[in-house]
């Protein structure tokens, strides 16, 4: 069974290139605001994949240090992020993906 990933920052634009026969795949975003419960970040992506074939097996986002233009003159926000907690969060995540399709590490 083959994987992709896709993800994106505040900023950038997903990726959508997928590893040709990928049957399942997974989202992550990044960003100095917390994630509305009425607009995950990762839905409209998984939205795309979905729609091109994929399963989408889960999404994932966390908090990190933007910089974006109205925060960067006062050094921006969220500083210290992602955290040892974002991280663990992230592992969790990526090892229940694993669970869920059975992918080998």
């Amino acid at each position: 069974m083959s994987q992709s990933g896709f993800g994106r920052g505040l900023h950038g634009c997903p990726d959508h290139r997928a590893e040709r026969g990928a049957s399942h795949a997974f989202v992550f975003a990044t960003s100095g605001f917390p994630e509305a419960r009425f607009q995950p970040f990762g839905r409209p992506l998984a939205g795309a994949l979905e729609r091109k074939g994929f399963q989408v097996a889960g999404t994932f986002s966390c908090r990190v240090f933007d910089t974006y233009l109205p925060f960067k003159p006062v050094g921006g926000i969220r500083k210290g992020r992602p955290n040892a907690d974002d991280l663990a969060a992230a592992r969790t995540f990526a090892e229940g993906l694993r669970d869920r399709i059975g992918a080998r590490s």
